[in-house]
């Protein structure tokens, strides 16, 4: 294993750690998310039920109202508007009801108003009047009248004090049936207020009572008491309709700078509303203490986990592993005979049989390969001998061939030419000096050639002149000292000079054995040579006007087959012409692309 890599345990634990820890964050939030609703539905249900109790608590306060007004309106005193007698009474009553209850009066048919209560207003308990004072124009005597039974007033401001408040007024009716007047009870909005005094709402709640066009009749909020005795609004930013309409409703609001959950509920029988303003971030602020301790624990219970897998793969997965590791790691040192102790039947005790009958086999595989290699390095050894030893074989015909067209032709040369120098010896000793001249030429040429075969070297480099040169002017001299002419003609010489040295050579050595030919076998009198290189490649014509023979009955002698073997290891081909008395004639051609090839991969 690579210093720096991580072990299968540390990415194990990592992604176990990473997973449980997505996991954990995942359930946080869904239990956030759940604890938040469930704190909003219980803060809503405690909203509720104070909602119900304030509705129960106003539902009974106006009952009572209904019901001392039905009874004060239902006594024979107020059925014949008796004064003295209603002073009394409704005294009585107010004073009963002194916590919320202001004054109790009559309004007459007539217009009259007689009213006692408790107060600073009040003189012996009679209030006063302004002169023009009609009971029968005031909202309360006018909305009683118009619904013909017990209605409760918005909230006004009373004529008798410098104070706002509501009645409560029932129309009263003699014994006939006949109309008296209207009763009212007169309650402050100060009084009514003590209706939500009793409401204890949890995480910093407030209660309100809204009238029908959502003036603050009653609330907890000590900034909504009425302020020069103006009535203030529920104004509101919300994000949500109030729901005004509706007979309950929750939405979402803000108060002096904090988001509030409303939840307004229509009094029944009045067009009053209950409103119940519960802050959000108390509620909130109770859940993430909870949260808090849920993360905590939540973290605890990871690393706890954590702990646990990383004990329980070390033992299952990591120790096999290990031990797996090692034993690789020592047969890739070159140890044999290292195997898995299997202890277990599980996957890993199945994994550790099944690695070390491999184990075996690659073993099997490599003795079984190093007989292979040795039987094929004795085999090698043996190729490399018969090689050896044909390529000495092909060592010597090629010497052979060299030299049978090179110095052989240098010494039949000399063979002729000593000849023609004993038949010369009778002619003069001027002649004689030139064939002997001759002869010492090719017996330095045929050394030359020697030490070339012997020595590697080749012709182009024991030569300084042009290879057109030396073909011409050495066929010329060994074909005129047999008394044979010579017509030569070489084109694109530039061309023939640019050829790869080994081209020159063996076309040189070619030429040779032509002329050797001409000499021992022809009889020619006159030889023509045509040397050019043309679109189809370089083309060689060497032809005798001698006796020539018959190709088809005479098989070619040993230079005819060297002058095949050399043009056609250069890619050409031969064409030999010839018959009785006809001369001989071959035709070399050697394709341009070889030539061209040969020249490049020589360069």
């Amino acid at each position: 294993m690579n210093e720096g890599a991580w072990s299968i345990s540390h990415k194990f634990i990592l992604l176990v750690s990473a997973a449980v820890a997505v996991f954990m964050v995942a359930a946080f939030i869904l239990t956030r998310n759940v604890l938040e609703d469930y704190a909003l539905e219980t803060a809503d249900g405690t909203a509720a039920i104070i909602l119900d109790q304030t509705d129960k608590r106003l539902s009974s306060f106006f009952g009572e109202m209904e019901a001392l007004a039905r009874a004060l309106g239902g006594t024979r005193v107020v059925k014949s508007a008796n004064v003295d007698g209603m002073r009394d009474l409704f005294i009585a009553s107010v004073l009963a009801r002194s916590a919320y209850l202001r004054a109790i009066y009559l309004g007459t048919e007539t217009g009259a108003m007689h009213e006692w209560g408790i107060g600073a207003e009040f003189v012996d308990h009679s209030p006063s009047f302004p002169p023009e004072y009609d009971p029968r124009v005031r909202p309360w005597y006018v909305d009683a009248v118009r619904n013909g039974d017990f209605t409760v007033s918005p909230p006004y401001r009373y004529a008798s004090v410098d104070d706002i408040g509501i009645t409560c007024a029932l129309p009263v009716f003699d014994d006939e049936g006949s109309f008296v007047g209207v009763l009212g009870l007169d309650i402050l909005l100060a009084s009514l207020g003590a209706v939500l005094d009793g409401l204890d709402i949890p995480r910093q709640g407030r209660a309100l009572i809204l009238g029908s066009s959502d003036e603050i009749i009653a609330s907890q909020f000590p900034g909504d008491k009425p302020e020069g005795m103006i009535l203030k609004r529920f104004a509101i930013k919300t994000d949500a309709a109030a729901h005004t309409g509706a007979d309950f409703g929750v939405f979402i609001g803000e108060i002096d700078g904090q988001e509030t959950q409303f939840l307004r509920k229509r009094i029944e029988g009045l067009d009053w509303s209950i409103v119940v303003a519960m802050p959000l971030e108390p509620i909130r602020e109770s859940v993430r203490a909870l949260l808090d301790l849920i993360g905590l624990v939540e973290l605890l219970l990871m690393v706890a986990l954590v702990l646990a897998l990383g004990g329980i793969t070390g033992q299952l997965i990591v120790a096999p592993l290990g031990h797996m590791v090692s034993v690789i790691n020592k047969v890739e040192g070159g140890q044999r005979g290292q195997r898995v102790n299997v202890r277990s039947t599980d996957e890993f005790g199945l994994l550790g049989g099944e690695f070390n009958r491999l184990l075996d086999t690659v073993e099997e595989y490599s003795a079984s390969l190093e007989d292979k290699v040795r039987t094929r390095t004795d085999e090698l050894l043996k190729l490399q001998r018969e090689n050896t030893r044909l390529r000495v074989v092909e060592e010597r015909r090629r010497i052979y061939r060299d030299m049978h067209d090179t110095i052989g032709a240098k010494l039949t040369n000399i063979f002729f030419c000593s000849n023609v120098a004993m038949d010369l010896a009778k002619d003069g000793p001027d002649r004689l000096r030139e064939m002997l001249i001759t002869i010492e030429s090719n017996c330095t040429q045929a050394v030359s050639s020697l030490k070339g075969i012997i020595l590697g070297m080749s012709e182009d480099d024991r030569r300084a002149s042009s290879f057109s040169l030396v073909i011409s002017t050495g066929i010329r001299n060994r074909l005129e000292a047999r008394g044979i002419k010579f017509d030569c003609v070489i084109r694109n010489k530039r061309a023939l000079e640019e050829l790869p040295s080994k081209v020159r050579e063996e076309l040189e050595k070619v030429v040779d054995e032509l002329v050797s030919n001409v000499l021992k076998h022809s009889a020619a009198s006159t030889v023509r040579l045509r040397v050019f290189i043309g679109s189809a490649g370089l083309s060689l014509r060497f032809s005798d006007d001698g006796v020539g023979f018959n190709p088809d009955l005479r098989r070619p002698g040993t230079g005819v087959a060297n002058v095949r073997f050399r043009v056609e290891s250069l890619g050409g081909s031969v064409r030999l012409e010839s018959g009785d008395g006809a001369g001989t004639s071959y035709r070399l051609l050697i394709p341009v692309a070889l030539v061209a090839g040969e020249r490049q991969e020589l360069s």
